[in-house]
């Protein structure tokens, strides 16, 4: 059974069921947007669970062949009662930027990009419980005759509005009301939108997405918008790398755009002190991340108040301080359980043992955050005891590590990093690369990623070291982040050089 809801009719409640971008879309509807009409249509998820629980993925040669049945018998399934009763009457549906004449090829194409999404989830993690569950529910706009389809976006550093036509053609009256109408609607959702448009007997929105850089960067033309002229944008081609980038978005905006995910260090934005206002702007913070990177992880690391080496800080201090973890493991649950934002995880801070690592974890299934496939939990490793003992941290169970660099050449080299003259035994890297090498086969072998973070991660010697090692990611601050595609695209160009 498929769960269908008129556009105009969602509100705030509906988001864990019909997602938030269709949500969106239909407020500004409710505002008098020039929207198209239509439904949001629900994936089956029991029904395409009880197809697959009938085939094996065991192998790699049967996967195949099992793929193939799958998507024949899914492609069998009838169309349902309620999607004929939703759209009868209708002559044209617009999905995905395509227009489809009848219900049947409509259904067709729904449940096409259904299994694109399941057969995604079992190249990258196999068959497992759940797996139907959090499909994409697809807005499907009713329209007469398409003219044009594109999107449009607001661009910060420009001021002003970048259209990208798609198909057809617009008139230049079209650019100048686009343009207005992003405007508007950035204003009616309090964070910049990428929003999809048509053309059909006039302007009308089919959809909103998070404002991120369009990937055919080659193939599509940008027209730029301002207020009096119309001018022609020449596509860069941008530079990329193997290692994925997370953006440090504990301070600031989410105004860089291409990222591969979100790191928030929540002991830059809580303050016990201001406890409401901060947690406001905590909560404030994870849900525009979320929002804006839908499709990458959100990592919020909850806080590690210092007070220096020695002192009481990090996973300690949560499991002893009731008023510091509290609002942290609420400001997750809002974001998750109210928001529907499965794209936040958890990083636990400062461990000094695994049975810390045991007991944050209690806490938190506790408060319904337990680990499961939708909700990773990290560990930030800083202290030389947790490299030591990394294989009982991974038979505890964790999903992943956040090796703190600048933490751990401190203990290893025996300096308060707080201290300026003693910085610079920050150079002296050789013992923590020989340190690394062990545990970081471990991770390898258990399958278990890792991404590292602080400012010793860019000295050439490490970055160089970590790109060989297969680090999944790296975490940099804001004004780092324009140029570190092209370091990482260097660094991995020298290497596959020098084993040439």
């Amino acid at each position: 059974m498929i769960e269908i809801l008129p556009l105009r009719v969602l509100t705030d409640e509906d988001t864990p069921i019909f997602g938030a971008l269709n949500v969106a879309l239909g407020k500004i509807k409710r505002s008098d947007f020039p929207v198209c009409d239509g439904i949001v249509i629900n994936a089956p998820c029991f029904k395409l669970k009880a197809v697959l629980e009938h085939f094996d993925f065991g192998s790699r040669e049967v996967f195949e062949q099992s793929l193939t049945l799958v998507k024949k018998e899914i492609s069998s399934i009838a169309v349902p009662a309620v999607l004929e009763k939703e759209t009868k009457g209708k002559k044209g549906y617009f999905l995905k930027g395509k227009t489809y004449k009848s219900v049947n090829s409509l259904w067709s194409a729904l449940l096409s990009i259904w299994i694109d999404q399941i057969k995604q989830r079992l190249w990258n993690k196999g068959f497992y419980e759940g797996i139907t569950e959090n499909l994409e529910p697809l807005f499907t706009a009713f329209v007469k005759k398409v003219q044009g389809f594109g999107s449009a976006s607001f661009d910060q550093f420009e001021d002003d509005t970048v259209v990208l036509v798609k198909s057809g053609k617009l008139h230049p009256s079209d650019y100048k009301k686009i343009s207005d109408l992003v405007t508007l609607a950035n204003k009616k959702l309090f964070i910049p939108h990428e929003y999809e448009w048509v053309i059909d007997a006039g302007v009308k929105f089919v959809g909103v997405k998070p404002h991120t850089p369009n990937q055919d960067t080659l193939t599509t033309q940008a027209v730029k918008i301002n207020l009096n002229s119309v001018s022609s944008v020449v596509p860069v081609r941008e530079t990329k790398s193997t290692v994925k980038v997370f953006f440090d978005l504990s301070s600031g905006f989410a105004i860089e755009k291409n990222i591969d995910g979100v790191y928030i260090a929540s002991e830059k934005i809580f303050d016990l002190n201001l406890p409401s206002k901060s947690f406001d702007n905590l909560v404030f913070k994870i849900v525009e991340a979320a929002v804006t990177f839908p499709s990458s992880p959100v990592f919020l690391k909850l806080a590690d108040k210092s007070e220096g080496m020695g002192k009481i800080r990090g996973a300690l201090r949560l499991l002893h301080q009731k008023n510091l973890f509290e609002p942290l493991a609420e400001a997750v649950s809002f974001a998750r359980h109210k928001k529907g934002l499965v794209n936040v995880h958890i990083v636990i801070p400062f461990v000094r043992g695994v049975n810390e690592l045991l007991q944050i974890k209690r806490d938190l299934a506790v408060k319904k955050l337990s680990r499961k496939n939708s909700l990773q939990l990290w560990m930030e490793v800083c202290v030389p005891e947790n490299i030591i003992n990394m294989e009982e941290y991974l038979l505890a169970g964790i999903d992943g590590v956040v090796l703190n660099l600048n933490e751990q050449i401190a203990h290893l080299n025996g300096f308060d990093p707080k201290e300026e003259e003693l910085s610079f035994y920050k150079n002296e890297v050789e013992g923590l690369i020989k340190f690394l090498e062990d545990p970081i086969r471990l991770l390898h072998k258990s399958k278990i990623p890792f991404i590292v973070c602080g400012s010793m991660a860019l000295y050439p010697k490490v970055l160089e070291f970590l790109v060989e090692k297969g680090v999944w990611g790296i975490v940099v601050e804001r004004f780092e982040a324009h140029s570190i595609r092209d370091l990482l695209h260097q660094t991995e160009k020298r290497m596959i050089l020098r084993r040439m």
